[in-house]
């Protein structure tokens, strides 16, 4: 008689429906690839995103995450189980996507924050709810007399031109306005650019380059957080938890490109900036409320960092001439691990048992997905598609998943297996085990005896003959 059909419960209630559903015990050896497990695997799933914009979210207040992709075709994704719910519009291209709480109801559901551009919209229930728009930049002096002059028809379009030239050539800021009219080589263009910026108010918008979240007073899950943005013009805001206004602001010397945030902010708090100049800054909370200070530490990189974390006082930073370089909190290097090629991005394993370990999952340019517990190896694992985006967490009621995003598109899920022992005590590095193996030393030669004898009956004459050569030097 044949065997009955599987069942598929209603919903995804984590992974292990999967492995019941399709494979049976006999099979165990090729779901496993070490401390992984094989979950579910889509190469047409058309993903294009970066790590920021993937995450992991309890959408429906159940205990069942489910995983929110913003692509770059302007979709929001949401996936329950291995199946795609929904597909939303997005209004513009998403730079990150943060998932917060805005109130400490057990009941509450989270809210989503999609950066794009020069705004943060706040979705609600997979809805549109609000749009905050970053404060804008203050625009130079120098600047902003030149084109009041040319609204005023003071100054004509071609003596504007020149001036804006000249003060661009004597380092002053320019706005988005004067740069796109230095552009134009054409008089004819220049002045229709002109006349059509005439009635509108001269002002410089900024945009979001990285976003993430700090947790208000507790590390729960589900603990009333605030969004922290970085912007072109140096700057990192730190919204209250609705997202309608800024409660702190920090000016780092250069471009904030990815961000590591640690630290509650009504106690103490971190933030670990990765900047476009090749170095990594740290703003800590000041001694008043609302206030941040930057560091005098600064970590200066021999490359360009394409990754960033950070584990209890260490900072990880990935870097393009395919090292994982390892920083202490206070700026002390304290090691450096060549990669076989570059990675493409990295991520934190947290993994809470009887004791809590941190683990890191780096994902190179070679198809490998590396996993590390410090500077130790745990496992290697090798991809059919380069990994270019990753999330860790609870997918489904499956405590410890990870998406993985291909460059092709593909989406892979994995379950870390609750057998798997990432621990590595500090304890085995040192000196190699080999060093107490003896070597094979070989026997005593007649020639090395008699040469032996030779010295010890002639030692005076010896010494006497090297005290006279060292004399004639």
């Amino acid at each position: 008689p044949t065997p009955p059909r599987p069942q598929f419960p209603p919903r995804a209630e984590g992974f292990s429906f999967l492995f019941k559903a399709f494979l049976p015990p006999a099979m165990d050896e090729y779901r496993r690839d070490g401390p992984w497990l094989h979950a579910w695997h889509d190469p047409v799933a058309s993903i294009k995103a970066q790590s920021s914009c993937v995450r992991l979210v309890d959408l429906n207040a159940d205990k069942s995450n489910i995983l929110l992709v913003a692509d770059e075709n302007k979709k929001m994704r949401v996936y329950s189980g291995t199946s795609v719910v929904s597909e939303h519009q997005l209004l513009d291209q998403p730079v990150s996507m943060c998932v917060f709480y805005t109130s400490d109801s057990k009941s509450s559901t989270p809210a989503i924050g999609i950066a794009g551009g020069p705004y943060v919209f706040i979705y609600r229930h997979l809805r549109p709810y609000f749009k905050f728009t970053l404060p804008f930049v203050e625009l130079d002096p120098q600047d902003e007399s030149i084109w009041a002059e040319m609204m005023s028809e003071n100054v004509d379009v071609e003596s504007g031109w020149d001036m804006l030239r000249q003060a661009r050539a004597s380092g002053a800021t320019l706005s988005s306005w004067s740069l796109d009219l230095l552009a134009l080589e054409d008089a004819e263009q220049r002045f229709a650019y002109v006349a059509g910026k005439k009635g509108s108010e001269h002002k410089q918008h900024t945009v979001v380059t990285c976003m993430e979240t700090l947790k208000k007073d507790t590390d729960a899950e589900d603990a009333i957080s605030s969004l922290v943005i970085g912007t072109e013009n140096n700057q990192i805001l730190i919204l209250d938890p609705s997202g309608a206004k800024v409660i702190c602001h920090a000016t780092l010397p250069s471009t904030p490109s990815i961000m590591a945030v640690t630290g509650l902010y009504d106690i103490e708090w971190r933030i670990v900036v990765a900047c476009r100049d090749g170095k990594i800054y740290t703003i800590k909370n000041g001694e008043m409320r609302g206030k941040a200070v930057v560091q005098g530490t600064v970590i200066e990189l021999e490359t360009q960092p394409n990754a960033l974390a950070r584990i209890e006082k260490k900072i990880y930073a990935t870097t393009m001439d395919c090292n994982l370089n390892c920083y202490h909190i206070k700026g002390r290097k304290l090691f450096s691990l060549a990669l076989p090629a570059m990675a493409t991005c990295m991520g934190v394993a947290k993994i809470t048992r009887s004791r809590v370990v941190e683990a890191l999952i780096v994902a190179l340019n070679n198809g490998e997905v590396r996993l590390y517990n410090g500077k130790h190896l745990i496992h290697t694992m090798q991809f059919d598609d380069v990994v270019v985006a990753m999330r860790w967490g609870q997918m489904g009621r499956e405590q410890n998943s990870c998406a993985f995003i291909g460059r092709s598109g593909s989406l892979t899920l994995k379950m870390m297996s609750r057998q798997a022992n990432l621990e590595k005590s500090d304890a085995s590095a040192g000196p190699p085990a080999e060093q107490d193996v003896p070597l094979k030393v070989p026997k005593k030669t007649k020639l090395y005896v008699e040469q032996s004898e030779r010295e010890v009956e002639n030692a005076t004459h010896m010494h006497r003959v090297f005290q006279r050569d060292l004399c004639k030097l």
